[in-house]
This record gives C-alpha cells, sequence and structure tokens, in this order.
C-alpha cells in the first residue's frame, strides 16, 4: 500500500515504487519521482521512490489531486506536437505534387482555391510559431532552473577595463539566451563548449525567429513568415530537444540526476537521494484511507 509522504518543507508526495526498475512511465509530461536510499555501512539498507503530488481547488465542494507536472516537458510536448501538425500540413499539401496551389496555375474556381490555399498557410504559419515559441520557451526555462541560487557571472573586461557581475535574477532578465546557454549553462554543468555542435546553429536560428515573432515592429512586414516554408524549419524546431540532450549527457557521465530533467528518449534515469533522512519526512495517510486531518 502506497503511502503518501509530506516533506517538512510542505510539500507533498506518493510512494509509487521501491527502486527504479519498478517504476512505470505513465505520462512524460510529469515531474521524475525521486529514489531516495539510505545506506548502512555502505551497504544499501532501504529504498523508496516519492513522486510530488498537488491539489487544486476548483470550487468549494471540488478538488483535483494530481501527480506534478514538469513545466519544461509540458512546454517540450507543446512544441513538438505543433511541430507534427505542421509536418503534417506540409507532406499533405505543400509537398504534394497532386495539390496546385499557384494561382496562375490553378483550375476551377480560382478564389475558393484560394481561400482554401490561405487557410491551409495560417493554419501552417500557426504551428510553426507555436512550435518555434514554445520550444525557445522551454529552453529559457531549462536555462533559468538550472542556475542554482548565489550564483554569479562575471562578465569579461571590455576596452575601458570594466567587468559586470550578473548575480541569479540579473542573468535571468538581462542576458541574453544564447549567452546563458553558452557561458553560463555550459560552466554550471561542466561541458565542453556547446559552439561546434551540430544543435548550435538551428538554436540561433530558434532564437532570431522567436524574436522576430514578439518583437515584430510592422504589421507590413511578413518577409519573415517565408522561411518557414523551408524543410529545414523542421530541424529548428528540434533544436531545444538536441540542446536540452546535450546537457543531459554532459551531466549524466558524471553520475549526476536532477530532477528539472524532463523525460525525453535517452533521459529515463531517475534522480537519486543517496543521503535520505527520515527526520524530514512525515507520513500523513496513504492511498485507501488519504490525508490525515
Amino acid at each position: 500500500m502506497s503511502k503518501k509522504k509530506k516533506v517538512t518543507d510542505g510539500k507533498q508526495g506518493l510512494v509509487v515504487g521501491t527502486t527504479p526498475d519498478r517504476y512505470r512511465l505513465v505520462d512524460n509530461r510529469l515531474m521524475k519521482p525521486v529514489c531516495h536510499q539510505s545506506y548502512e555501512g555502505g551497504a544499501l539498507k532501504g529504498s523508496m521512490l516519492i513522486q510530488d503530488i498537488d491539489k487544486v481547488s476548483l470550487n468549494k465542494k471540488s478538488n483535483i489531486t494530481y501527480f506534478v507536472p514538469n513545466n519544461i516537458a509540458l512546454l517540450l510536448s507543446v512544441c513538438e506536437k505543433s511541430l507534427q501538425e505542421a509536418k503534417n500540413i506540409h507532406a499533405k499539401y505543400f509537398s504534394n505534387k497532386e495539390i496546385e496551389l499557384d494561382l496562375e496555375k490553378m483550375t476551377g474556381d480560382r478564389k475558393e482555391m484560394m481561400n482554401s490555399a490561405s487557410s491551409l498557410v495560417c493554419d501552417y504559419l500557426e504551428s510553426i510559431q507555436t512550435s518555434i515559441v514554445f520550444g525557445y520557451t522551454a529552453v529559457e526555462a531549462f536555462v533559468n532552473l538550472s542556475i542554482p541560487d548565489g550564483y554569479e557571472y562575471t562578465t569579461e573586461k571590455n576596452n575601458k577595463g570594466i567587468s559586470e557581475i550578473f548575480d541569479k535574477k540579473a542573468i535571468e532578465r538581462w542576458l541574453p539566451l544564447r549567452v546563458k546557454v553558452k557561458s553560463i549553462l555550459a560552466g554550471i554543468y561542466n561541458t565542453k563548449n556547446p559552439e561546434p555542435q551540430k544543435w548550435w546553429g538551428l538554436f540561433l536560428n530558434l532564437e532570431s525567429y522567436r524574436n522576430e515573432i514578439i518583437h515584430q515592429k510592422s504589421i507590413s512586414h511578413t518577409e519573415f513568415y517565408k522561411v518557414y516554408f523551408k524543410q529545414s524549419i523542421f530541424r529548428v524546431c528540434q533544436s531545444p530537444v538536441e540542446l536540452i540532450a546535450f546537457f543531459h549527457d554532459s551531466h549524466a557521465e558524471e553520475s549526476k540526476t536532477n530532477p528539472l530533467w524532463p523525460w525525453l528518449e535517452g533521459m529515463e534515469t531517475l534522480p537519486v537521494n543517496r543521503e535520505y533522512d527520515s527526520s524530514k519526512f512525515e507520513v500523513v495517510g496513504n492511498m485507501y484511507e488519504g490525508i490525515k486531518k
């Protein structure tokens, strides 16, 4: 019988198993359970998996209790679903030689065909832009959550011999995402320079495309849409997953895991706490009888 446990910081969790190999993934948008282990004389004495839970009130009489989602995973999920929708439209209509969408070559009721083509283009652009924005936001969330409290970043001296120091809040607010990834994240996770990686140029394009969407300065400037119709845009929209996987793999080589990692292919390892302290936990109920009042 799984027991609900309450950590002394106010969080609640549910014991969902004893060892990682016995855990069954239900939804890859959820936070990973943490494996808490206790040792005695260097030997494993006990192990349990605790998955965070939360509750939201719908009204005075109704609540929803649920496993806590991983927000990075949610953002990546929206990115991937929108990307797949765009791929489907491109394959079914834009890459289909049997469908003519060029006004000069259309036959039949050209006005109706133009209406249909225009709606398809809008659906496609909507999906691509959603994928770009949510993919970028997933990377931004991943980077900001990776920066530990108390972390400081010192810039190189400028031509006046002045360097600046940014704390966590200043980093999140003022530094471009590409700088955070290259100069800060690589240091936090102790990885090699990300610039030579194949995904780096794709990520820079993603950042550029996202900024054009968010900071569009003229309603008549729509030229930036046209790059979306090149099939290379699909690789650009996949770069957030490649970026996160790069840092995960480098981090995992040191046998380190972190609850913020989303469920992705090749990233199934569960975070482990090898210093379990029972004083930080309190049993407050179980699955069948609920939480004690």
